[in-house]
């Protein structure tokens, strides 16, 4: 059987590593999706691939010549990936036309793939619902970057679209696999029943740059960075399940670096989980 073509919805920072006319200067430099699909294609994992966004206009920046935040000129792909990693092909097709702006032109690169290929998405958080539900419908398995949807009720009708269509929907929580988490997570299991657990998570306030885009308008650091730490907390303890969640913010810091009034600074959550054999047994983090 054919390896799947895969359609990669998104061409920012998570997907390319371009973001802002440059290559992003976080650890993301050179993207993470894009990277991994060009590797899997050289190793007979994933067919064809494609790659949709808003704006054509980008493509030819990230593809040819492109000035990084450092005055360097360069070829984006071509320098930090094909010379980088033995000559990786960072060939793909792109939606929409160079010479256009279309923000539904995701729905004409699903509608080049057949059943059974492939889409990731990774954009922004209020548009993985209908981007999802379009392909889920045309049969194309999916995995959405965290969270799959802002809504339970969005959530939910993406399960059962799944199931009807008989296709994978996988929700992308990368952290789980990291080594620190890893390693917290086998320590874990010596230490007897969940009571508590605490973490933290910041990013720079350059990210700002990236974030501004978003942040308090349409989703906020919550979705982004606190998902990550209530999946990883269930991935260490599967035999709980949170029940309540509650949260407070403080804001200021972003206001001043150009960000809507709505922005958070940070978001602090305490979630409540029970045991499923023994709901008795409560733990909060």
């Amino acid at each position: 059987m054919a390896p799947p073509d895969v359609l990669m919805v998104g061409t920012g920072e998570y997907t390319t590593g371009f973001v802002g006319g440059a290559a992003s200067t976080s650890d993301k430099k050179v993207g993470v999706v894009g990277l991994t699909m060009f590797d899997l294609r050289r190793r007979g994992k994933v067919g064809n691939l494609s790659m949709a966004g808003v704006s054509g206009l980008k493509f030819p920046h990230i593809i040819t010549d492109v000035y990084s935040k450092h005055g360097v000129k360069g070829k984006h792909l071509q320098t930090n990936i094909s010379e980088v990693y033995n000559g990786l092909s960072t060939s793909f097709e792109s939606y929409p036309a160079d010479d256009k702006v279309d923000a539904n032109a995701y729905k004409a690169a699903i509608d080049a793939l057949e059943p059974g290929s492939a889409i990731t998405i990774f954009t922004p958080d209020t548009t993985h619902y209908e981007i999802a539900l379009y392909a889920i419908r045309r049969k194309i398995h999916v995995l959405i970057t965290k969270p799959a949807t802002k809504t339970l009720e969005d959530h939910l009708e993406l399960l059962a679209e799944s199931r009807k269509h008989n296709v994978f929907v996988f929700i992308e929580h990368h952290k789980r696999f990291d080594p620190a988490y890893s390693d917290a997570r086998n320590k874990a299991r010596r230490l007897g029943d969940f009571n508590y657990f605490y973490s933290y998570m910041s990013q720079p306030k350059s990210q700002l740059e990236t974030f501004k885009a978003w942040a308090g308008k349409d989703s906020d650091i919550s979705y982004y960075l606190n998902s990550h730490h209530v999946d990883i907390c269930e991935s260490m303890v599967p035999e709980y399940t949170p029940v309540k969640v509650s949260a407070s913010a403080s804001k200021g810091a972003a206001i001043e670096l150009g960000c809507v009034e709505e922005t958070e600074d940070t978001i602090t959550l305490m979630v409540e989980w029970r045991k499923k054999e023994e709901p008795s047994k409560v733990a909060t983090g």
